[in-house]
């Protein structure tokens, strides 16, 4: 089995991928697991893809004949016991927010023996990752742009009022379902498998995120996060939502560089981008600009406080 980089960023040109961690690459996904029952009434029908952690499957209820998403932790992964705990605090602390912004966790357990590992079940989505979306079009509307925003900040207001810290915002993170054509979409959050959590959240005392690693995707940390600070609030999301908005509206990311070291001085020390520069040709308003070099601002105490305010405020400049 080969080696791979693990949490490389998803839309970084080839020849300039870089990690923190280096893990086993996941193994290909054996045909025999199709139509395979989860805990006794999920059934397997097809994979929906493969990322470090496993495989994602579309599911079906055997006892309610409705579909689910179905997430395993299998193969090298499934003897990891930090796997398994970043696997459960996901599930566990996923389900306690109440937003319709969130991914609904359903279900989690054990993994099927002789693979072992761990299942989550999920609510089905059906559309596109913002990433997809982004890979597709480049940049976005104003309007769309303001839409995800306000729904990304919905799901992180309700976190934030439990304490929890996602520190993995990302559009690979960020889904955006649709039912049926020509409803209204809705954005949800995924994965907080690297959550800062409050003691009171931790399931068994266990946070296998307490290690002194630098955890998220470096491209859209706050700077207080890739500097390693433990003291990162929900002040973090905000940046990292407005670096969200801010690869929107201009089609690319206001920080980059090819390797860890430059990228973080240019998180911590660097000039802030001005979306209207960046994309002159995006007619990007001066109250865009204004708003943005609010939400990104390095000290936090100077920052728009919360995902609220970061929300409305946003909608007061387009107004």
């Amino acid at each position: 089995m080969g080696r791979s980089i693990a949490r490389t960023d998803e839309r970084q040109p080839a020849g300039h991928r870089w990690s923190l961690t280096v893990t086993l690459s996941p193994p290909s996904v054996p045909q025999a697991m199709q139509g395979q029952v989860i805990a006794e009434r999920y059934q397997l029908v097809e994979c929906l893809g493969q990322g470090a952690m496993g495989s994602v499957w579309l599911g079906r209820h055997l006892l309610l004949g409705s579909e689910v998403a179905v997430k395993l932790v299998s193969g090298e992964m499934a003897r990891r016991p930090e796997a398994i705990q970043r696997f459960y605090r996901e599930a566990t602390l996923a389900a306690q927010i109440n937003s319709a912004h969130v991914v609904r966790v359903l279900d989690f357990g054990p993994g099927p023996e002789p693979e072992g590992g761990a299942y989550m079940v999920m609510e089905r989505l059906r559309g596109e990752s913002l990433l997809s979306r982004l890979e597709t079009r480049g940049r976005l509307s104003l309007a769309e742009t303001v839409g995800i925003n306000t729904h990304l900040c919905r799901a992180m207001s309700a976190a934030h009022e439990l304490g929890l810290v996602h520190r993995d915002l990302k559009p690979a993170n960020v889904f955006i379902s649709q039912e049926r054509a020509g409803e209204d979409e809705i954005v949800k959050v995924l994965d907080f498998g690297v959550a800062k959590a409050p003691d009171v959240l931790c399931t068994a005392g266990l946070d296998p995120t307490r290690t002194g690693a630098l955890l998220g995707t470096p491209y859209y940390m706050s700077p207080e996060q890739a500097q390693g600070r433990k003291d990162i609030d929900g002040r973090s999301d905000v940046w990292s939502i407005a670096v969200v908005a801010f690869e929107c509206l201009v089609g690319k990311r206001p920080f980059r560089a090819s390797a860890l070291g430059p990228l973080i001085a240019k998180l911590t020390v660097g000039p802030i981008p001005v979306p209207s520069v960046e994309a002159p040709e995006a007619g990007i308003p001066p109250a865009v600009d204004h708003w943005m070099s609010r939400a990104l601002v390095r000290d936090p105490a100077q920052r728009i406080q919360t995902a609220a305010e970061l929300a409305s405020s946003l909608v007061a400049a387009v107004s």
